[in-house]
């Protein structure tokens, strides 16, 4: 849940092969747009729509995923806290249909039964192209426990919104919100109701897992989470944590000279933590000072200038020096981040925002698109990365 506590939050991912219209599904979903121009995901990619169902206030996080066979190795951190999944096949590509059994034995081996199925059969006005019968699409998701809509992406919304609105009613209806009032003692700080954080965060196992990492936090560290922003200079390390922390952006930013430390305050229903933010300077030796900031990190922030190339490129430099520090890598936390994704005289970026995706999916960690100018992705970014790292077994 956000910090506004009357707000649910629900995750929501899209699975299929390349072509056959995830993304233009969200782009008419979300912004009531489509292009018969528009790219294939790199990797991933995420958006925010809000909704209210019976006057519940709801923030949905939409998540689209590239279906080349590269990228298929998805991190199970990928797919935490997912609440719905819809697997979408194009109506005339018959392979792609047939590929959904990949995609559903992947969400399943990963996610379990924990989650809302839906199936889509995009580009139904594509009929006279068709390779697929509607009633093949219906049967799949019979037989997969799912819903099945048939849409088109290109001519109408409605049925997409419909369909949406109908699996997040079939989650509030299966999962309920706070229907019990179980909870747990987490030494002599405090109680956390289960149920509270199972809307906000995680359902089953992995809420099990939170709320112990998050105790064995509270008991031995004094409730505290280190942080740190690594990149070159002028990639806006400092301006992305003053939007964090401000709400503000200043386009004369200085660099940082040295290391800035910031506190934040993580708050989850019952859950409180401390959040250490450090801001390091460009670093072109490990120095002891730089070694001991690694060594504490829990979370780390790669981020770089989507228009720098040398700023990307040196990514795999900071992964480095994380590697060679930390004893465990899998026991923490890595964004990497490509920031100013604000368009330079109505151009973007695409190759920097694609490499950096692939670094990403090929280590397993996340991945998001950001403008500390426009506050693009921005907003919620250190409690979603906590919520995440709580999680990690």
């Amino acid at each position: 849940m956000s910090k506004n506590e009357d707000i649910l939050e629900i995750k929501i991912i899209l699975l299929g092969d390349m072509f056959v219209g995830k993304t233009s599904i969200i782009s008419r979903y979300v912004e009531d747009s489509f292009s018969e121009n528009i790219m294939s995901s790199s990797a991933m990619s995420y958006t925010q729509k809000d909704i209210v169902i019976d006057k519940q206030k709801i923030q949905l996080n939409i998540w689209d995923t590239v279906g080349q066979e590269k990228y298929r190795a998805l991190s199970k951190l990928f797919f935490q806290d997912t609440k719905i999944v819809i697997l979408v096949y194009s109506i005339k590509s018959l392979e792609s249909f047939k590929g959904l059994d990949y995609w559903y034995n992947l969400y399943k081996e990963t996610i379990g039964n924990e989650v809302i199925l839906g199936i889509i059969g995009n580009k139904s006005d594509l009929y006279l192209e068709q390779e697929v019968e509607e009633s093949q699409g219906e049967e799949y998701a019979k037989n997969h426990g799912g819903i099945f809509q048939l849409v088109s992406a290109k001519n109408n919304r409605v049925g997409i919104d419909e369909f949406i609105k109908k699996l997040v009613n079939e989650y509030l209806k299966k999962f309920g919100i706070n229907k019990n009032n179980k909870k747990i003692k987490l030494g002599e700080e405090e109680d956390v109701d289960i149920e509270e954080l199972k809307v906000g965060c995680c359902t089953g196992s992995k809420g099990k897992r939170m709320i112990r990492k998050y105790s064995s936090i509270i008991k031995d560290e004094d409730g505290i989470i280190n942080t740190v922003f690594l990149g070159e200079d002028s990639v806006g390390k400092t301006s992305i944590i003053n939007r964090i922390l401000k709400k503000e952006f200043n386009s004369s930013e200085i660099h940082t000279e040295e290391l800035n430390e910031f506190n934040y305050k993580f708050k989850s229903n019952k859950m409180k933590l401390n959040i250490k933010i450090n801001d390091v300077n460009n670093q072109k030796k490990i120095t002891k000072e730089f070694v001991n900031i690694i060594e504490k990190s829990e979370i780390f922030f790669l981020v770089y200038d989507i228009y720098n190339d040398k700023s990307i490129e040196n990514i795999e430099y900071w992964i480095d020096c994380i590697k060679k520090v930390k004893d465990n890598i899998n026991k923490i936390l890595i964004y990497i981040l490509a920031n100013k994704n604000e368009k330079i005289d109505g151009k973007e970026n695409k190759s920097n925002i694609e490499k950096g995706k692939i670094i990403a999916v090929e280590n397993k960690y996340m991945f998001k698109t950001i403008s500390a100018k426009e506050n693009e992705g921005i907003s919620g970014l250190i409690d979603e990365s906590i919520k995440n790292y709580l999680t990690i077994p």
